[in-house]
């Protein structure tokens, strides 16, 4: 079992060793490791966004998502990772769901993302909800990057 709730800054190094342990341990990106060990959660909220966390019955993270707004009417997707074996089992729609819930409330209507060719599941699943790919934001190997119009 898991519950959703917004992140609290007692959680910092817990999200940085959780997205540490999926993004670099799981999918090898290790060049990331040095720069989120030192990553400040809370610049999400203080920079106009919201981050949720996902913990278990024993208080550990299972899964992230964060929003940031860049202006009144975009914002981007951030840091959503869903533990191996909690996936498929509707977190990350929940997870979703909080984000989606957010930018409407704000009154977005272009929400964009960026991700790696090697988190084909991530890709698939932003797919299925209607992003579409589009030109590079920057030139990272293997990147892509979506946006969908809400």
């Amino acid at each position: 079992m898991y519950k959703i709730k917004e992140y609290e800054d007692k959680y910092n190094k817990n999200v940085n060793d959780f997205v540490i342990s999926i993004l670099v341990d799981e999918y090898g990106f290790e060049q990331f490791r040095e720069g989120i060990k030192k990553l400040n959660n809370r610049d999400y909220i203080t920079n106009r966004g919201k981050i949720w966390i996902a913990i278990d019955d024993n208080d550990n993270v299972v899964g992230t998502i964060a929003v940031r707004k860049h202006n009144d009417k975009e914002a981007e997707l951030n840091k959503f990772y869903v533990r191996k074996d909690y996936r498929g089992k509707g977190l990350s729609k929940e997870l979703y769901g909080k984000v989606m819930e957010t930018i409407k409330e704000v009154n977005c209507n272009r929400i964009f993302l960026g991700t790696y060719d090697k988190l084909n599941t991530a890709v698939n699943f932003y797919l299925r909800r209607g992003f579409t790919q589009i030109d590079e934001v920057e030139e990272k190997e293997g990147a892509r990057y979506f946006e969908l119009y809400i």
